[in-house]
């Protein structure tokens, strides 16, 4: 009888512990704080889609001019900074040879443009298209040659708008479109050549100068959009964590087109849902978390 008093205060006292341990862990689950995270709001507005690259201007019609004879050079008929036009002559050779006498003959510009560059001395040993006397340059319009990356490929066509900017005129935007478009890659690169015009009747812009270009492939209406900061990726897939009631639940998208930070969503969310921009890495699917911002 005692024995059997003491075994039924024993389970009585392992109850009571197991009870105590459970609602000790209850406690602590229910005081466990929660992770803050941001959210946005997955909507849907009008998109842009850009590339961006960087490369050197350059005058479209650029040439160096020589002379069709041999002889010496005799004088210039132009200096640097003059306007000619095609056909003018900028110099004259002297070809006399021993018993013989010629007129002076005169080397002609091949374009219509600027003289940027005297490239001789009087007197100085002229041999047919080997021997370079200046650098006429048609200022009216410049280029920009780019290689486009293999991924960017499928969206390049001729007249696409472009922007440059130059560090020379930090605040203004200069319009050019897409003139060229190769229709080989690049072996070595496997990039694609392609061409980009832009208008210069004022000549501001010139030969050698740096240029950031931003092509404008496509104009979108009423796309749904997430900012980059959204995305989780692991092993290759994407995931962005869907919120609901405090709740956050890791959801896998397939993404689309980008620009300038935001990414286009082609499937695994909605318009109007809550996503995690902040908080999110490491974060588990069905964690608790706790919202510090409502961002539209």
């Amino acid at each position: 009888m005692k024995k059997k008093i003491m075994m039924t205060v024993f389970l009585i006292v392992c109850a009571l512990l197991s009870n105590a341990d459970t609602q000790a862990q209850n406690n602590t689950e229910a005081h466990k704080p929660k992770i803050v995270v941001k959210v946005m709001t997955a909507k849907k507005e009008d998109f842009t889609l850009t590339f961006d690259y960087v490369g050197s201007l350059k005058a479209k019609d650029e040439t160096n001019v020589f002379s069709k004879v041999t002889g010496k050079l005799v004088d210039y008929t132009v200096n640097e900074g003059d306007v000619v036009a095609k056909g003018q002559t900028i110099a004259s050779i002297d070809r006399d040879e021993t018993g013989l006498k010629f007129e002076l003959a005169k080397v002609e510009s091949p374009i219509s443009g600027i003289v940027v560059r005297i490239l001789l001395d009087k007197g100085a040993n002229i041999t047919p298209n080997t021997t370079a006397l200046a650098i006429v340059v048609d200022m009216d319009a410049m280029i920009v040659r780019l290689n486009i990356p293999e991924q960017d490929i499928p969206y390049m066509q001729k007249n696409l708008k472009a922007i440059i900017k130059v560090d020379a005129y930090a605040d203004e935007e200069f319009l050019g479109e897409v003139s060229r478009v190769s229709q080989i890659l690049d072996s070595q690169t496997r990039t694609l050549p392609i061409e980009i015009s832009i208008p210069n009747k004022d000549h501001r812009l010139k030969s050698g100068m740096f240029a950031r270009i931003k092509i404008i492939a496509a104009h979108l209406k009423d796309v749904l959009v997430l900012n980059q900061d959204a995305i989780v990726q692991e092993l290759g897939e994407k995931f962005v964590f869907v919120v609901e009631n405090n709740i956050a639940d890791k959801t896998k998208v397939k993404l689309g087109r980008r620009d300038d930070g935001k990414l286009e969503v082609l499937d695994g969310i909605k318009e109007g849902e809550s996503i995690i921009i902040f908080g999110q890495q490491g974060l588990k699917d069905g964690a608790e978390v706790q919202i510090t911002n409502h961002k539209e």
